[in-house]
């Protein structure tokens, strides 16, 4: 691999791993600060004074609809393990796009894929079970369905003008530029160019079901709440945003992906289900897998990213 290749995935990893030392830092901080505000907004009980119950009162303020009781000193260590093998995948995949050996997206990779989901959700729905239930943790029990099939779909088109202004003003050519690597995820090439029925097939049913439910299950539902619960909720919409993009290991998609994770997170805190985040994924995913499959014969041209 020419010099300046290997210098640009340098510069991809160092990206990637400062994102995920930046979301740290935040989560710090944030942690720090809300432990101090909490300690000066606590109001004193004056003893004996019959005007006010006995103990220490903090005070009543909004937190959103995302319930943060159930959180415990021990998902501290959930939230570095899952952000830790997020990091992992992410600079897996800069090693190899920087060895020029991207491993190609078989159909026996995708079940592996799946199946490594599918562990990681029953890793933190393990840890939080035996404190509360899923339906109650993620607000499965949502009476509000009919916006499913409105907030996705919003989302969707919210996501494609960003993105096609981000294109427009020459920000992804300069990201790719930057790192020396194409915008263009291997998933979509997939969908796009692949021969193989079965593996075609995999990726879509990975890209459309198994993301939207697992990734929000993770980020969302888990590290999320767990990150508002010691660091406030701007501070962890942000920090878990910026690991879920980084995640990804696509550095000229950070930015759409870190704005598609904010508006993820905001629709969970909005309705308290994450029957609402799961939809913008879908969505979205859904949208992309079937406009990619579309241009197969020639008809599109289409927004290539899937988080």
């Amino acid at each position: 691999m020419p010099e300046s290749s290997a210098s640009s995935n340098d510069i991809a990893s160092t990206l990637l791993a400062a994102s995920f030392a930046l979301a740290f830092l935040l989560l710090l901080i944030g942690s720090v600060v809300k432990y101090f505000s909490r300690a000066k907004s606590v109001v004193p009980i004056v003893e004996n004074d019959p005007e006010q119950p006995m103990g220490l009162l903090p005070p009543s303020l909004p937190v959103g609809k995302v319930a943060t009781w159930w959180c415990h000193r021990v998902d501290v260590l959930g939230l570095l393990l899952m952000s830790t093998i997020f990091l992992f995948f992410a600079l897996s995949q800069a090693a190899a796009q920087k060895e020029g050996s991207t491993p190609p997206l078989t159909s026996s990779a995708l079940v592996a894929n799946i199946v490594v989901f599918a562990f990681l959700v029953a890793v933190v729905t393990i840890i939080v079970w035996w404190r509360v239930k899923p339906v109650v943790w993620l607000g499965l029990r949502w009476r509000q369905w009919p916006l499913f099939f409105c907030i996705g779909p919003a989302a969707v088109i919210v996501m494609w003008i960003i993105m096609g202004m981000l294109q427009q003003y020459g920000y992804i050519a300069w990201a790719e530029n930057l790192v020396g690597n194409d915008s263009m995820q291997d998933a979509v090439k997939l969908l796009r160019e692949g021969n193989d029925a079965l593996t075609v097939s995999l990726m879509a049913f990975s890209a459309a079901i198994v993301a939207p439910i697992a990734e929000e299950v993770i980020f969302r539902g888990y590290l999320y709440p767990v990150a508002k619960h010691f660091a406030g909720r701007s501070t962890a919409i942000i920090a878990t945003s910026l690991i879920f993009a980084a995640g990804h290991g696509n550095v000229p998609l950070m930015l759409p992906l870190f704005l598609l994770g904010i508006l993820m997170a905001c629709a969970y805190e909005w309705t308290g289900s994450l029957w609402a985040a799961i939809s913008i994924h879908f969505f979205f995913n859904t949208a992309t897998v079937s406009l990619q499959l579309a241009m197969r014969a020639g008809l599109f041209t289409l927004p290539e990213t899937m988080p």
